[in-house]
């Protein structure tokens, strides 16, 4: 009893640590264990909740990640703010030359990321050899500390994280994973877009902002502001966080990865890979970009 009540203590307090830490495969287990975290079960939409209120997550996949899965095949690859694991694991069931760093800012995450890995394996879906081609990272990519080994991953995901930053953020974060990447690296981003139908009220701002040439017109200062509560339950509404928000679209995307040196190969709005009431709006909800890290000539 005492040993357990050791376990849990260490791991609450790591849970406010500020530092980056590693955790192997083992230790990601046991962090679960410890803290008794289950595997969420998903919404009605197949969306699944994050556990610090940082969005969902869906195991439907989109353009962005089928496309990142395909070009990171026997890689070393990296995802930025990887959550419970869904794109890590597709990627290890792909091949076994992969290597994979899932990095998110809540070792929560990283830990319940590996109690489904290990479901996978006890199923016979991933061979055991599996674990030894992962790393779990609890890191913050805006965090200028916690950026390491430049240069060595062929290609990082970015999946529905970098609309959570501020602009100042933002530009720090595009620094860093062009530091992060080989040369010939590529990154694979997703991101939501003012069109979508729970903040729809921000729309007319959004558009005032765009034809006045502001630099961020997506960037608020809290989402509650413009909630649509015909569309969102009042649980949805308490989940969300009072944090500042930066609703993205093609034109500031591409700006700031072309002034931070990548070559861009794909940016455009994509619509919704699923049907929702509370965010489908006019097929433009998403904006994904692929941009390279050009080799030296």
């Amino acid at each position: 009893m005492i040993n357990n009540c050791k376990i849990l203590l260490i791991f609450a307090v790591c849970l406010v640590s500020i530092k980056p830490e590693e955790f192997t495969y083992q230790q990601a287990i046991t962090g679960c264990d410890a803290l008794n975290l289950k595997i969420q079960k998903p919404e009605a939409d197949g969306r699944v909740q994050t556990l610090n209120k940082k969005g969902a997550v869906t195991a439907r996949f989109a353009y962005i990640e089928r496309e990142f899965l395909k070009f990171g095949t026997g890689k070393k690859i990296m995802e930025i703010g990887g959550c419970y694991g869904d794109v890590m694991l597709h990627a290890l069931k792909q091949s076994m030359a992969t290597q994979y760093v899932l990095s998110d800012l809540d070792r929560r995450h990283l830990f319940i990321a590996a109690k489904k890995l290990a479901e996978k394996i006890q199923k016979n879906w991933l061979k055991p050899d599996s674990v030894n081609q992962v790393h779990f990272v609890e890191a913050d990519i805006t965090n200028a500390d916690h950026v390491k080994n430049f240069d060595q991953y062929e290609a990082i995901l970015v999946a529905r994280v970098l609309h959570f930053f501020t602009p100042e953020q933002l530009e720090l974060t595009v620094k860093h994973l062009f530091l992060l990447l080989k040369p010939g690296g590529r990154v694979f981003v997703i991101a939501i877009t003012p069109y979508v139908k729970r903040f729809q009220k921000f729309i007319p701002e959004y558009e005032r902002r765009v034809k006045a040439g502001e630099k961020y017109p997506g960037f608020v200062k809290s989402l509650r502001d413009y909630v649509d509560a015909d569309v969102t339950t009042p649980a949805q509404i308490k989940n969300l966080h009072g944090e500042p928000f930066l609703f993205l679209d093609v034109n500031t995307l591409r700006e700031v990865f072309v002034h931070n040196g990548f070559n861009i190969l794909e940016c455009h709005t994509i619509p919704l890979n699923y049907q929702s009431i509370s965010w489908s709006y006019d097929g433009r909800e998403n904006v994904i970009l692929i941009a390279q890290k050009e080799k030296a000539s």
